[in-house]
């Protein structure tokens, strides 16, 4: 659950560094902070192995951000794995990102490492309306500071929630 919380934190990212690159249009390199938090139900999938299915949600901050590249909010559904015995953790989430109606764009998110601090790829695969044709791609690191795991006892459920912060040091921004 903290891994994917760390995948919905870039997917935030992502969509604070569209932001910026519609607005000047070309090539634009960004550095994004993103909180994130999220929530999730967790299945046990093998003796040592569960799946965390959720979503996670944030804003993204664009360093010395202004105007159209100040923030955006982000929205990443996926799934982690994580390894009980070893604590190693990977996640696969899609995201997307938005700043209005008319800014929307996508993108495809994937970590591993340790469960709090995982290390992995980011890559813009598209956009709508002013943000249509958009592509890039950066490393992220997302890193849980809080989670929570609680049962519901109507259904059985265990529900996962967790809150952390996404970076993205240098993600590489291309609009048409």
């Amino acid at each position: 659950m903290k891994m994917f919380a760390t995948r919905v934190v870039l997917s935030l990212f992502f969509l604070i560094c569209l932001t910026g690159v519609s607005a000047f249009g070309g090539q634009a390199t960004l550095k994004i902070l993103a909180p994130w938090q999220g929530k999730g139900q967790v299945f046990k999938v093998a003796p040592n192995k569960v799946k965390v299915v959720g979503a996670f949600d944030g804003i993204m901050y664009i360093d010395q951000g202004k105007g159209e590249l100040d923030a955006a909010v982000f929205m990443c559904p996926g799934t982690e794995y994580i390894n009980l015995d070893t604590k190693q953790a990977t996640i696969n989430a899609d995201c997307m990102i938005s700043k209005g109606k008319n800014r929307v764009a996508y993108a495809k998110l994937t970590a591993k490492g340790k469960m709090g601090a995982l290390d992995g790829d980011f890559v813009i695969v598209g956009g709508e309306k002013k943000w249509r044709g958009m592509s890039g791609k950066g490393k992220v690191t997302i890193r849980t500071a809080l989670g929570a795991t609680a049962l519901n006892k109507k259904t059985g459920e265990l529900i996962n929630s967790a809150a952390g912060l996404a970076v993205w040091p240098a993600l590489k921004v291309n609009l048409p």
